[in-house]
């Protein structure tokens, strides 16, 4: 059989017949250029979870922006010493950034008049740091997450504690194991 006298078609069916090994050019004489038949379009190494990773960063900068109750003074619309640290480095930053400034509500939003209030000092601040924009980007709202509360951050930190003396005493961490070191297992490592 000559294969330079068949079409592109039946070209293709006989290469998928003859030269069905993975990374085989089967050369297309009518068409003038060979075909690889490997797997085309591979991802570099590490670009999928980089896009996530990439996520998980501009998420966490967003929470940057949300200044939590926390940060006034008991209830009222005064910033407390964290509070206006905080706000300072907002404003340095608002110009560089595309996220909302978060105004965390009262609970249950019982005191919508101490949220506005809170707000009004807020944008008043920004706008004097130097952000035109504060009042459109500005906002009484929750927090993209709940965080912990007090009961749920010592189990935290008390899992964080345990995990670190377990990882220094040789028994577990990077590599871990009877060995220690990047190797781990029975027979050392680096």
């Amino acid at each position: 059989m000559n294969i330079q006298h068949l079409n592109p078609v039946k070209l293709a069916a006989l290469a998928a017949l003859t030269g069905s090994l993975a990374g085989c050019v089967i050369p297309l004489p009518s068409l003038g250029h060979h075909r690889s038949m490997s797997i085309p379009d591979t991802y570099p190494l590490g670009a999928v979870s980089r896009a996530h990773w990439h996520t998980q960063q501009t998420n966490g900068e967003a929470t940057d922006f949300i200044i939590h109750r926390n940060e006034f003074v008991d209830n009222s619309s005064e910033l407390t010493p964290y509070g206006r640290d905080h706000i300072a480095e907002i404003a340095a930053r608002m110009s560089s950034a595309p996220f909302p400034v978060i105004v965390q509500r009262s609970w249950n939003n019982a005191d919508p008049e101490l949220d506005a209030a809170r707000r009004d000092l807020v944008v008043r601040v920004l706008t004097d740091l130097g952000n035109p924009d504060a009042d459109q980007r500005t906002v009484v709202s929750q927090p993209y997450s709940n965080g912990f509360n007090s009961v749920e951050g010592e189990q935290d930190y008390g899992r964080v504690i345990q995990s670190r003396s377990f990882t220094n005493s040789g028994a577990g961490g990077f590599g871990g194991g009877f060995g220690g070191g990047f190797g781990g297992g029975f027979g050392g490592g680096f």
